[in-house]
């Protein structure tokens, strides 16, 4: 048995926020809550797992701002 992709996705993420009651500051994307995420450089639902195994972080973001931009 396996999760997909999206499942794991949602497990980190909003599935997360719920369990710990926090759904409505933390798990998605959404205006008025807290905007913590990364960009990487592959898209991880499509991406081959060769792929997502050699992905690197762009940027980061906590509570909206960014803070790390990699080196072009």
């Amino acid at each position: 048995q396996a999760l997909t992709r999206m499942e794991t996705l949602r497990g980190m993420t909003i599935w997360a926020a719920k369990s710990n009651f926090m759904e409505t500051k933390i798990g998605s994307i959404e205006i008025g809550k807290l905007a913590d995420f990364v960009v990487l450089n592959v898209d991880l639902m499509n991406a081959s797992e060769k792929a997502i195994r050699k992905a690197k972080v762009k940027s980061t973001f906590m509570q909206g701002v960014e803070c790390y931009t990699a080196e072009k």
